[in-house]
């Protein structure tokens, strides 16, 4: 063959030869998630081992919370429960009621006119209006004081202490009071707030709040990391979905804690992160705000100078409160603190997703009667009904008693994936644990 045909044909062998064969697209998905496996595998493994103590804690105090308030009710019968005179028995007016608990506050809270006083009133014909004072907190004065000293005022929290008077709604009479506790012995606290302070804080109040914010993170991201490790390949979800009740125990608690998480793992999302966003608010709502406005409402705004005039009566404020909303029911009331205080009313819109408390809400000169400021939840933007859903998706209310029915249950879901996972992982250390040797034999190593 001439030399200039072996060329050619040398030439051709070698711009012509067939391409490599190519990697599907879903051959290559599978080799980077192979890649990836064994980091997610340690992030679900250690984070649910450490963190997941205080997941299945956090679960079954949660159990218990989802009918906290009417745990307490049944707790303190004699002090928030009456009966209705007659049906459909009006209130009398609220001065009245305001008037009986001032009965019963010591003098040194009746000689400071910024003390803050809270009414909350009943969700429910048997209840009774709940007036909660503080005590311990330095006045305005105090604090205006150390704002011009080099070192400002720091406020000891162990001082700062809360009672509630509670007042038959019908007759304005006392039925008792209770001490709340102080802020920083969460011990001291009644029960049903005792285990909001172990579900929050871990007994460790106001600091704690802000450590469970950052384990809520973590066990966030080893709930998704654990949905990402169980994601089916090739679509076997069937497969990935069953329960083996025949296989072998090892097998059978792996089905379990795998099914335990699937089922409930969107539930599980939504609460870690609705309790992650209540404990530590502010840079949620800073991210969410560069998609849609969330605004902070305040509620601590100044009335003008009196000017010789009286201030208004809580009756007063609350009439005025009802022409701004003649709809829905008066559930709480801020007594203006010091001169410069306001009134804060909380008029509670029918169907309003939150029941524990409400987002409709005016603040008023307690001298004039102006409106200073007012927050609807039906102008909402996205953002803000996204926050406004975090409590009541939480807690369940926001379906109503068939969501606290399930999230009583839904509390001992933690505990089934912590137990299920710590046997999980015994299985595969005493698998990956080499034998000692049989010394008796004389094997060696």
């Amino acid at each position: 063959m001439p030399d200039q045909e072996i060329e050619r044909a040398l030439a051709s062998a070698f711009f012509e030869r067939a391409p490599a064969p190519r990697q599907s697209a879903q051959a290559i998905k599978a080799s980077r998630k192979a890649r990836l496996r064994p980091y997610f595998v340690w992030i679900h493994r250690w984070v649910g081992l450490i963190a997941g103590v205080y997941f299945v804690l956090a679960g079954l105090t949660g159990s218990v919370l989802a009918y906290w308030q009417d745990l307490d009710e049944w707790l303190n019968r004699d002090l928030m429960i009456v009966s209705e005179p007659t049906p459909k028995a009006p209130y009398p007016p609220i001065d009245e009621i305001v008037a009986a608990a001032r009965t019963r506050m010591p003098e040194a809270v009746k000689a400071r006119s910024d003390t803050p006083v809270f009414l909350r009133f009943p969700s429910h014909r048997a209840g009774v209006v709940q007036i909660a004072y503080m005590t311990g907190i330095p006045s305005k004065e105090e604090m205006d004081a150390a704002r011009r000293t080099k070192y400002p005022l720091k406020m000891d929290m162990g001082s700062v202490a809360g009672n509630t008077i509670f007042v038959d709604p019908y007759t304005a009479r006392v039925t008792g009071e209770r001490f709340n506790g102080r802020l920083t012995r969460p011990l001291s606290m009644p029960f049903v707030y005792m285990v909001m302070s172990l579900h929050c804080a871990l007994l460790w109040e106001p600091f704690g709040r802000l450590g469970i914010a950052g384990v809520g993170l973590l066990l966030l991201i080893s709930t998704i990391a654990g949905i990402w490790l169980w994601w089916p390949r090739n679509g076997a979800w069937s497969k990935a979905l069953r329960i083996r009740r025949t296989a072998k125990m090892e097998r059978l608690v792996y089905d379990l804690h795998k099914s335990f998480g699937v089922y409930f793992g969107v539930v599980l999302i939504v609460s870690i992160f609705s309790g992650m966003y209540m404990n530590f608010k502010p840079p949620w709502r800073a991210l969410v705000s560069y998609v849609s406005p969330v605004r902070q409402f305040k509620m601590e705004l100044q009335s003008e100078p009196a000017n010789g005039r009286a201030p208004l009566t809580p009756s007063a404020a609350a009439a005025i409160a009802e022409e701004v909303f003649p709809d829905g029911w008066l559930q709480m009331l801020v007594l203006p603190r010091g001169a410069e205080g306001t009134y804060a009313i909380g008029k509670h819109l029918d169907g309003e997703v939150n029941q524990a408390t409400t987002s409709r809400m005016i603040v008023i000169d307690q001298y004039s009667g102006k409106v200073l400021a007012t927050q609807d939840p039906r102008e909402f933007s996205a953002g803000e009904k996204f926050f406004e859903w975090q409590y009541p998706l939480h807690s369940g209310e926001a379906f109503g008693n068939a969501g606290r029915a399930f999230m009583l249950a839904f509390g001992f879901v933690p505990l089934a994936l912590y137990a299920t996972g710590f046997i999980r992982w015994r299985h595969k250390t005493r698998r990956d644990t080499p034998r000692a040797p049989d010394r008796a034999r004389g094997r060696s190593p």
